[in-house]
């Protein structure tokens, strides 16, 4: 199949991103890491997930990016027949064109090895709302006021009566990191990450953690506003996480 072509390629990189693509299939290690960025090798390295087994690789498309960068979607298969789709952002540096970036697709969002109620059961209302489509929040009967995390007793007015209103999954970025360490081994293949602090409004301005989806060349500000929804686990056995995206 002829590799698609975007826009009006570097004349040396397409040549480039067959040869990588076949040492990668190889299992050739030290002329795979040759490609990558120096300061970057361990962060690429875990950036994508892919079997031992490879057998072959496939240029599909190439794209020239407005920056000058060129983002390129290489399929590998597998001796059982498994096909799996790479998309590597490649940027010219003074030693010459390197990997900047690499992502299995389709893009999935990082899903951290544990969720659910911690043993206490203190925040079980939160995670049954998530279960309902609902970011609930705790709140004091009492005295109104929103609390996060959750806790067994106000520390306003110090009363027990907490309730778990729901409330619109929308605020604005307060904080955020972008991840580029697998810290465990389920968010391998999924980096880099964006993990953001969102006020929300509708909360009394409480603020919780959660993922920002298809942020891996994301341009995220202090302030953005961002929409949550909830990604169903995909063995349907555990629990939804709630996702943020830019508005």
């Amino acid at each position: 199949m002829p590799v698609e072509v975007i826009g009006s390629l570097p004349p040396d990189i397409a040549d480039l991103v067959e040869r990588h693509g076949r040492a990668v299939a190889a299992g050739d290690l030290r002329a795979t890491m040759a490609d990558f960025r120096p300061d970057r090798i361990g962060q690429l390295a875990a950036s994508a997930s892919l079997p031992v087994d490879l057998e072959s690789s496939e240029v599909r498309r190439l794209v020239a990016e407005p920056d000058g960068s060129v983002t390129a979607f290489i399929r590998y298969r597998a001796a059982g027949g498994a096909a799996i789709l790479l998309r590597s952002r490649w940027v010219r540096l003074a030693e010459g064109w390197r990997v900047h970036h690499v992502r299995n697709l389709p893009e999935t969002p990082p899903r951290p090895p544990t969720g659910g109620p911690s043993d206490g059961g203190l925040d079980a209302p939160h995670w049954q709302g998530l279960r309902a489509g609902e970011l609930r929040i705790q709140r004091c009967g009492g005295c109104q006021r929103w609390i996060w995390a959750p806790r067994p007793m106000c520390p306003n007015c110090y009363s027990t009566d907490l309730r778990w209103p729901a409330v619109a999954p929308a605020g604005t970025v307060y904080s955020w990191t972008r991840t580029w360490q697998p810290f465990t081994p389920e968010l391998s293949g999924h980096l880099p990450y964006v993990v953001v602090l969102v006020e929300l409004p509708e909360a009394g301005g409480r603020r919780v953690l959660g993922v920002l989806r298809d942020s891996d060349a994301a341009t995220v500000r202090i302030g953005q506003p961002v929409k949550g929804d909830f990604d169903e686990p995909a063995d349907g056995q555990g629990w939804p996480l709630l996702r943020w995206s830019q508005s």
